[in-house]
């Protein structure tokens, strides 16, 4: 099955902060979008689908002539829709 990727700033550590948290016509019981369960009250429980974006990569030079680092810091600039991403959009 293809996978997706969806941009958005990272919720704090409390799910009824982030923006696919919703509030059921219960009263203090909040419903996680991305995966239809109910979420718990107080840190963000093992299931949460999101996931921060690591670092971009300052390897020394001697490390890999910079190879690596231009492709790593590439893909995560098309993920968040840099340069590459929008040269692929357009």
């Amino acid at each position: 099955m293809p996978k997706a990727v969806l941009i958005m700033d990272m919720p704090e550590q409390v799910c009824q902060k982030c923006t696919l948290c919703y509030e059921t016509e219960n009263d203090d019981e909040y419903l996680c979008c991305a995966t239809g369960k109910l979420v718990p009250d107080g840190e963000k429980p093992d299931w949460c689908p999101l996931r921060e974006l690591p670092e971009k990569s300052a390897h020394p030079e001697h490390c890999d002539n910079g190879r690596f680092d231009a492709g790593w810091n590439g893909c995560l600039d098309a993920i968040e829709g840099g340069a590459h991403g929008k040269e692929q959009s357009e």
